[in-house]
């Protein structure tokens, strides 16, 4: 079989992205953050290699008046300066060898692809949760100050803490629920954020199932209901292995839609380039699997979100 043209190249490019695609579905697991998930992080596209973004906030609740024809009155409502988050680029070159395409030793093509494919989504779940791992740091958002801190500023004026500590326990996590339940949103309001994920480290997981998922009280010899798996089953337990490198006792609490923000510019995609074309520039004579993605994440705002330290 040729596959120096087409269709014969089309059908090895196609069973390779095949390889790759299985592989990229292999990636979530049961428990497993990853970084397409749209509840840990909130999804957008980017159009540009740089996205602008702000937030409008301020003007409190709405006015309550009985008089049907009352004044005209308007939120007073501003933005602070724009944040600018800059699109990065992903991007390796696998080298195939054009004698083991031709002789069909596909076997070993396919390890390479599927390593460099778990590559990719190891190189993308790291450089996204980098921004809760910073986050008590050097993770800024829109106002100035990191991710989790005590000083951030709404658009209305208003302090707004949403750092905690203490180990995470039945206790401490109660804290932080009610810390993002009375969070105050941009404008001033009391919105009611709801917790929709607790993510933890890959060493804290287990602690983490204990306390918020176990069907009794954790931590006691009692018979009492545990109170977040009773009235909060829907906040799911997730961990990410890469949370571990910076900590291991930190953890996350958020409601969907939180200031966190995933941009996809371009997902991940491969092209085959012919190998007689490295070849005609000097290169070995082996077709080049390139793969490339263009994404960024970024913390644009504190809504929606707590972070303890766990310590």
């Amino acid at each position: 079989m040729n596959y120096d043209s087409a269709p014969n190249l089309i059908l090895v490019k196609t069973a390779l992205d095949k390889i790759r695609d299985q592989e990229m579905l292999q990636t979530a697991r049961e428990g497993k953050a990853i970084a397409t998930d749209s509840i840990i992080f909130t999804q957008d596209t980017a159009t540009n290699a740089a996205v602008v973004t702000t937030v409008i906030g301020g003007g409190g609740y709405f006015a309550k008046r009985l008089d049907d024809m009352g004044p005209n009155v308007s939120a007073n409502v501003k933005a602070p300066a724009p944040k600018t988050t800059l699109i990065a680029q992903f991007d390796k070159n696998v080298p195939v060898s054009k004698n083991f395409m031709a002789d069909q030793q596909h076997s070993a093509v396919a390890k390479s692809i599927r390593q460099q494919t778990r590559t990719w989504a190891a190189t993308r779940d790291r450089n996204a949760f980098n921004v809760f791992s910073l986050g008590f740091t050097t993770q800024l958002t829109i106002d100035g100050v990191p991710l989790f801190s005590n000083s951030h500023v709404n658009e209305n004026g208003d302090v707004v803490d949403n750092l905690e500590t203490g180990a995470l326990a039945d206790s401490t996590l109660n804290t932080t629920v009610v810390s993002l339940r009375n969070q105050l949103a941009q404008t001033g309001v009391k919105v009611g954020y709801e917790p929709d994920f607790l993510l933890t480290s890959n060493l804290n997981h287990k602690n983490a199932c204990a306390v918020a998922k176990s069907v009794l009280r954790s931590g006691t010899g009692n018979n009492d209901q545990n109170y977040f798996s009773e009235y909060y089953p829907g906040m799911i337990v997730k961990y990410n292995a890469f949370l571990d490198d910076t900590s291991t006792t930190a953890y996350f609490v958020g409601a969907r839609d939180h200031g966190v923000i995933r941009f996809e510019r371009e997902g991940f995609s491969s092209e085959l380039v012919d190998w007689k074309i490295s070849a005609a520039t000097g290169g070995p004579d082996a077709y080049q699997y390139l793969m490339r993605a263009r994404e960024e994440v970024d913390s644009i705002e504190y809504s929606g979100l707590v972070g303890s330290t766990g310590l």
